[in-house]
C-alpha cells in the first residue's frame, strides 16, 4: 500500500483532457447516417469550384459532423485514433474552426438536386447551424454584430442604420395611406443600400393603380439574417412585430421583391396566426401583366439587350422543396416585354442554376470567396453573349453588381473592354413603362 502511494506519487495520474465533443445529438441523424460521401455534390458545390478544399463540400461537413458528435468507430479504433484527435493539437480542429466551415456555404440547396438519398440540405444546414448555437459554439463574429443590430430599436436592421431612415428615399415623393389592401415589405437591403430598385418598384405599383402601402420606418428585418445564422432567440418577437404592423395596415396580401423576406415571413406562421396571402413582386407583376394594368411605351436600350436571367436559389430551387417554385414568372415578364429573341439563359438553371455567391451569409463572412464564385457566373453571361444580367432578388443584384466592378478593376489594364449590366427585373419593367 505504501509503494503504490510512493508511485502514485511519482508518477501521478493523468487528468483525462476535456475534448471539444458536442453532447447534444444533432438533428436529423439519420440523414448523417444516410450520407453515402459518394462526393457527387462536389461537382455542384460553388465554393468547392472555387476553393477545391473536401472539408468544405456537403460530404466533408457530413464528415466532420459524424466526429464531433459519435463515438469512435471501429476504423479509428483499427487506426489507433480517437475523437479527440480531430479535434484537438496540431493540424487538428477545433468546434470553432468548424462552426467556421459549416458557415463556409451558400445555402444555395444545389446539394440536393444530385443527393442520391434525397437529404434535405438546406433545411438540413440551416438546422444544424441553430444546433450548433444552441451547444454554445458562436457563430462569425460579424453575424453576431448583424443579430444584435436587428434587435435593437433604433435600427432594426443588420446594417447598424437608422431605423428613422428606412423610408428616407421614398417619404417626400410617395405618401401612403394609413391602410391599404396589398402591403409592400421592403426588407432591408432594398431600403438602405438598393434605392433604385425600390424606387422602380413604388414606380411599377403606382402605375398598375394598385391600392398599396409600406410599413415605412415601422418595418423591422423579416428575421432571415436570424435563420441562416443559427440564432433564432429572437424571431418568434420579430414575427409577432410584423404580423401585428401588418394587420394594423389592415391588408389581405403582402408583397416582397426580397425571396429571403419571402421565406422568412412565410416562416411566421410557425409562430404566429395569420390569413394574409404573401406573393413575390414576380407574382404579382405578372398577374398586373395578363390584367393588361400595365402599359409599356418604352423599350430598354438596345445596348443592355440580350438579358440573361439568373434564378435567385431562394426564389426557385429552395421553394420547390417547400412546395411551390417561381421559376416561370419571370421569363412571362422579360419575354413578354423584351421579346423572346431578347431572353437568354444560363447552360445552369432552374433547378440547376449556380448560385451567385451571396446566399446563406457567405456575403457577410467571406466576402472574396463570394467574389470569386459571382464573378465566374459573370464569364459565363458574357460567353453567351449577354449585356445585362437580369434578376428578382436585391441580395443578388448587390452581389452580381460588386462582382462586376471587381472585374472592372482586375481588367483596367487589358486592352480588352467588359462592360455588363446588372438589374433587377422590377427595374426593367420600371424602365419600359
Amino acid at each position: 500500500m505504501e509503494q503504490s502511494k510512493k508511485n502514485n506519487e511519482k508518477n501521478p495520474p493523468k487528468k483525462k483532457q476535456k475534448t471539444n465533443l458536442i453532447k447534444n445529438k444533432p438533428p436529423h441523424l439519420e440523414d448523417m447516417y444516410a450520407c453515402l460521401q459518394c462526393g457527387y455534390c462536389n461537382s455542384v458545390c460553388p465554393v468547392y469550384k472555387e476553393t477545391k478544399w473536401e472539408s468544405l463540400t456537403p460530404r466533408g461537413k457530413v464528415f466532420l459532423l459524424k466526429h464531433l458528435t459519435t463515438k469512435d468507430s471501429l476504423i479509428d479504433k483499427i487506426l489507433g485514433k480517437k475523437i479527440t484527435d480531430y479535434l484537438t493539437g496540431r493540424g487538428k480542429i477545433s468546434l470553432e474552426e468548424a462552426m467556421e466551415k459549416i458557415f463556409t456555404c451558400t445555402l444555395c440547396g444545389r446539394c440536393e438536386t444530385i443527393c442520391h438519398v434525397d437529404i434535405d440540405f438546406h433545411k438540413y444546414w440551416l438546422e444544424i447551424r441553430k444546433w450548433m448555437v444552441e451547444n454554445g459554439i458562436k457563430p462569425p463574429q460579424n453575424t453576431i454584430d448583424m443579430y444584435n443590430s436587428i434587435a435593437e430599436k433604433e435600427y432594426k436592421n443588420p446594417f447598424v442604420m437608422p431605423a428613422t431612415k428606412r423610408d428616407e428615399w421614398y417619404r417626400d415623393e410617395y405618401k401612403f395611406p394609413e391602410k391599404a389592401d396589398i402591403v409592400y415589405f421592403i426588407g432591408c437591403v432594398t431600403s438602405y443600400n438598393e434605392y433604385q430598385l425600390l424606387l422602380n418598384t413604388l414606380k411599377v405599383f403606382t402605375s398598375a393603380g394598385i391600392d398599396f402601402t409600406t410599413l415605412g420606418t415601422d418595418e423591422m428585418c423579416c428575421g432571415a439574417v436570424n435563420t441562416m445564422t443559427g440564432q433564432w432567440d429572437n424571431f418568434k418577437k420579430i414575427a409577432e412585430y410584423n404580423v401585428n404592423q401588418i394587420k394594423k395596415r389592415g391588408a389581405t396580401q403582402v408583397v416582397t421583391g426580397c425571396p429571403a423576406c419571402y421565406r422568412a415571413l412565410n416562416n411566421y406562421r410557425k409562430f404566429v396566426k395569420f390569413d394574409f396571402k404573401l406573393i413575390h413582386t414576380t407574382e404579382l407583376v405578372a398577374q398586373l401583366i395578363r390584367e393588361k394594368r400595365l402599359k409599356f411605351t418604352k423599350k430598354l436600350k438596345e445596348k443592355n439587350l440580350p438579358v440573361i436571367y439568373h434564378d435567385p436559389c431562394e426564389l426557385g430551387r429552395v421553394l420547390v422543396y417547400e412546395g411551390k417554385n417561381l421559376f416561370e414568372e419571370p421569363r412571362y415578364i422579360l419575354k413578354t416585354i423584351l421579346g423572346s429573341e431578347n431572353v437568354l439563359e444560363f447552360s445552369n438553371n432552374r433547378m440547376d442554376s449556380i448560385c451567385c455567391g451571396g446566399g446563406g451569409g457567405l456575403r457577410a463572412t467571406n466576402y472574396d470567396l463570394t467574389a470569386d464564385i459571382s464573378i465566374r457566373k459573370i464569364d459565363e453571361a458574357i460567353e453567351l453573349g449577354a449585356k445585362t444580367i437580369v434578376s428578382a432578388c436585391p441580395n443578388c443584384k448587390a452581389q452580381l453588381s460588386d462582382a462586376v466592378e471587381i472585374k472592372k478593376e482586375k481588367m483596367a489594364e487589358s486592352e480588352e473592354k467588359f462592360k455588363m449590366k446588372v438589374m433587377d427585373i422590377l427595374e426593367v419593367v420600371a424602365k419600359c413603362l
